[in-house]
């Protein structure tokens, strides 16, 4: 148990060193390096959804959204800090344009090359990706936020459970930490949405 124990930390560290790296230049809008929202989040998973791969998942939610060309400069940090499997992971990476496939790579290097283990997180990190406009929907408005923001509600009744129970974190979250100057029952009505639509994915309604 305690081999066991060590060796879920050591792969929480080295995917938290990962996203760390990914988001380094990136910034939240009411301040402060990106980094601490994903870590929050995986913080913020219910104990009854609290597993490694949720939490990871948590970790590494907004890597493809926001930050995907960063993966080989990561893999390359990864490669240098650590070495090991982080440099064939590293050749790896750096043989595909697939965002998916690279980040999928640098994940099984966290946890002693488990790809199957790295597939489930990647899936859990897409299905918390929003593609806003919807590839298959040309009447989608690149600036129209609003019927973004409606998606976003609308498609968490058919999100897997452990997603949805990442999205409530990430929803908490960004509930508490507020964008200054935006009205606060705007925003309060907003993320009401957010949970009532996880609320009733939860219960299977």
């Amino acid at each position: 148990m305690e081999k066991q124990n060590k060796n879920m930390m050591t792969t929480l560290m080295l995917v938290a060193t990962l996203a760390a790296t990914a988001h380094k230049h990136q910034d939240r809008k009411n301040g402060g390096n990106y980094i601490r929202h994903p870590l929050a989040v995986a913080a913020l998973i219910d104990a009854a959804w609290m597993n490694l791969t949720n939490v990871c998942v948590a970790i590494c939610h907004d890597v493809l959204e926001d930050v995907p060309h960063m993966l080989v400069e990561t893999a390359e940090e990864m490669a240098t800090t650590f070495g090991g499997g982080f440099i064939t992971a590293l050749e790896a990476v750096k043989a595909t344009s697939d965002y998916n496939e690279q980040l999928t790579y640098l994940l099984a290097a966290c946890n002693e090359n488990d790809y199957e283990w790295a597939e489930e997180v990647v899936s859990g990190v897409l299905a918390l990706t929003v593609v806003w406009p919807r590839p298959d929907h040309p009447e989608d408005d690149p600036k129209d936020k609003v019927a973004k923001k409606a998606w976003e509600v609308e498609r968490i009744a058919t999100l897997p459970l452990d997603a949805a129970a990442v999205t409530k974190a990430d929803k908490t979250f960004n509930s508490r930490h507020p964008i200054p100057g935006r009205d606060p029952a705007k925003e309060a009505a907003k993320y009401q949405r957010y949970f009532d639509a996880v609320d009733r994915r939860m219960l299977g309604n």
